[in-house]
C-alpha cells in the first residue's frame, strides 16, 4: 500500500506539473502571435486551435481521479512521515484546474504547486538514503 501511495503522489505531483507546463506554453503562444501583430483575441483564437481544450480535459480528469484515490491512500496511511505535505500537496493539485483565472496570483499558486511536488520528491530522497525518518510526523 506504501509504494501505491508513493506511486499516486508522485502521478498528482507530475499532472499538477504538466498542467502548469502546458499553461506556460500556451502563454508563450500568445504572446508570440502578439509579438507578431496579432490583438489578443486573434492571438488567443489562434493558439487555441492547437487542441489544448482537450489536453486540458483529459489532465483534469486525470488530476482529479487520480488525486483523490491518493488522498484517501494519504488517510489511510496518515502515520506516516509528511502527511501534511502529502496531503497540502494533493489539494493544490486537485483544485489547480477549478482556480484557474488570468492573474498573476495564479502564478504564484502554480509555483506553490511546483514546489510542493518538489520537496515531496527531496524528501523521497532524503526517506531513501535514511529509514529511520520514516515514521516522524512532520
Amino acid at each position: 500500500m506504501v509504494n501505491l501511495n508513493k506511486f499516486l503522489n508522485i502521478c498528482v505531483g507530475t499532472l499538477g506539473t504538466l498542467y502548469v507546463l502546458n499553461d506556460i506554453f500556451f502563454k508563450i503562444m500568445i504572446k508570440l502571435y502578439r509579438r507578431q501583430g496579432y490583438t489578443f483575441q486573434t492571438a488567443d483564437k489562434i493558439a487555441s486551435n492547437v487542441n489544448f481544450f482537450s489536453i486540458v480535459v483529459v489532465m483534469t480528469i486525470l488530476l482529479v481521479l487520480i488525486g483523490i484515490l491518493s488522498i484517501i491512500g494519504n488517510m489511510i496511511l496518515f502515520a506516516r512521515s509528511n502527511f501534511l505535505l502529502r496531503v497540502s500537496m494533493n489539494i493544490t493539485n486537485i483544485l489547480m484546474p477549478f482556480l484557474y483565472v488570468n492573474r498573476i496570483w495564479f502564478i504564484f499558486y502554480e509555483l506553490l504547486s511546483c514546489g510542493l511536488f518538489l520537496v515531496y520528491l527531496y524528501t523521497l530522497s532524503v526517506r531513501r538514503s535514511n529509514k529511520n525518518i520514516e515514521f516522524d510526523l512532520f
